[in-house]
């Protein structure tokens, strides 16, 4: 296939002249083409000072008809200098492996930068999280003991009695205390001590008389008739218990509750009783049985109390006394 423009011979499977550049016709191109339209007029013809220019050709025979096929063929070659032309510039495309490449390098810089800020945030929430642990440690108060006894020491401050009807005293490295009357309630607490806000705690052991009993810890005991205590039985009935003027209430409640929590008959049994602000919270064994509010009385002593029903010798043993402010 010969080149119009530099009148080269190339291949018949190219579609631009491997010597110029310029873009081949092919067959179908050439017969159906007018490359030079009868009515072509150039409106801005270049001067012929310039290069590349040799001479206008006729564009139509003197009848006014268009050329023949092969006269057009002919004349085109005689408008253009070959030795000055200039093929046309083509701008090279992208290559697209380059922008796989380009794209693939951004992808890889947003993972890595993602894992990095992942990273930093993990180090910082678990760094924040130890301090938080560290600052609701610092800031929990650990409540501290204000008084203890295991009454080895028959010095310690409990009462000594010994009367038919009634004794308390130490006895074998426990305090004894023993209710010789029926329906009856008694009581004992250590000096004069005055808490506000306490958890007590004690080991409380049937020594004798019948499992209808009571036996328990008191809180905020300001005389003998403004006090609460909590108690349990023998046979496990439990209840928080108000004083008032030589009355007892059974606080939320008309009597006693029934738990299984309570080791019944001769077995020990662990006592808490928690006085804090205008909440009371009795607990056995280390399980809540009760929880009563009442405001009346904001503090005072602490102690220890007994009781009978229909059969009197209430016979029980205290052990590791312990008084803690909360």
């Amino acid at each position: 296939m010969i080149c119009p423009y530099c009148g080269k011979e190339n291949p018949e499977n190219l579609s631009l002249c491997s010597y110029c550049g310029g873009r081949l016709m092919d067959m179908d191109e050439r017969n159906t083409t007018e490359i030079f339209p009868p009515e072509t007029v150039y409106q801005s013809a270049p001067s012929p000072a310039e290069p590349g220019f040799i001479d206008e050709q006729p564009t139509t025979q003197p009848d006014g008809s268009p050329p023949e096929i092969g006269e057009v063929l002919d004349q085109p070659m005689a408008q253009f200098d070959l030795d000055n032309f200039e093929p046309p510039q083509t701008s090279a495309k992208p290559s697209k492996r380059g922008c796989d490449r380009y794209i693939g390098w951004l992808v890889g810089c947003f993972v890595v930068l993602c894992l990095t800020l992942s990273c930093v945030a993990v180090f910082w929430g678990f760094y924040n999280f130890s301090n938080t642990l560290d600052f609701i440690k610092a800031a929990t108060p650990t409540p501290s003991l204000l008084l203890s006894d295991d009454f080895s020491d028959p010095n310690s401050g409990w009462p000594s009695t010994n009367e038919p009807d009634y004794l308390d005293d130490y006895y074998n490295g426990a305090y004894r205390m023993v209710e010789n009357l029926v329906n009856t309630t008694s009581w004992a607490y250590p000096d004069s001590y005055s808490f506000t806000d306490v958890s007590i705690n004690v080991d409380a052991t049937k020594n004798g008389g019948p499992d209808e009993n009571d036996m328990g810890v008191i809180c905020r005991f300001q005389d003998d008739d403004h006090f609460y205590f909590g108690l349990i039985t023998s046979d496990g009935y439990y209840g928080i218990i108000k004083m008032n003027l030589g009355e007892f209430s059974v606080l939320g409640a008309e009597y006693l509750a029934y738990s299984d929590l309570i080791n019944q008959g001769s077995a020990s049994n662990h006592i808490r009783l928690d006085c804090i602000g205008d909440v009371l919270t009795l607990y056995a064994n280390g399980h809540q049985l009760d929880l009563q509010t009442d405001a009346e009385y904001t503090h005072g002593n602490v102690g220890l109390i007994i009781g009978t029903y229909e059969t009197p010798g209430t016979d029980i043993l205290y052990d590791n006394f312990t008084v803690q402010q909360q």
